[in-house]
């Protein structure tokens, strides 16, 4: 099965009508890896994320102040890191082996302006998940590595874009 798109999001939200609070992608990934370790498995659609954009919204308001403090950024989303803390890497094939070696098998993690999840599952489930524009799903690691550096080259090519670091998350 090649790479499919679960469903799709959008990410046009704003914070105090400033251009630098924009977007609720942090909660939002966040929230998504939370429900995923709940349910034991991905999510099927947004609804399941259980927080209306508005909920979202009002969040990130309140975290989006906790950008420089990771720990008590993610347990205000009922989450904990992992021992590993937050880790800088550079590459999709970085964030897939750190998740595929981690127990809980799902981070989240960032470029200088976007934060988007990425999940390893049982019966090889690979997913994506990016407020601006969708979750995907893959069933095989080489396929998904592909599709996301291919569409890395469209939506984040511009010199912040590049992946910089994840966080791996467990409740």
């Amino acid at each position: 099965m090649p790479v499919r798109k679960l469903f799709s999001m959008t990410n046009d939200y704003m914070q105090n009508n400033e251009a630098a609070d924009e977007g609720i992608c942090t909660v939002a990934s966040l929230q998504w890896c939370k429900k995923c370790l709940e349910h034991n498995r991905g999510l099927g659609s947004y609804a399941e994320l259980s927080l209306s954009d508005h909920q979202l919204n009002a969040l990130m308001a309140l975290l989006r102040h906790l950008d420089d403090q990771p720990g008590p950024q993610t347990q205000g989303m009922g989450l904990r890191r992992t021992n590993a803390g937050d880790q800088d890497i550079s590459t999709v094939a970085e964030l897939q082996t750190n998740v595929a070696n981690s127990t809980s098998k799902i981070a989240i993690f960032w470029n200088q302006y976007h934060t988007m999840a990425y999940r390893v599952g049982d019966h090889s489930e690979y997913e994506w998940f990016d407020q601006n524009f969708g979750c995907w799903l893959a069933n095989n690691e080489a396929d998904m590595k592909k599709f996301m550096e291919d569409e890395w080259k469209t939506k984040y090519s511009d010199p912040q874009g590049a992946i910089i670091g994840m966080r791996v998350v467990q409740i």
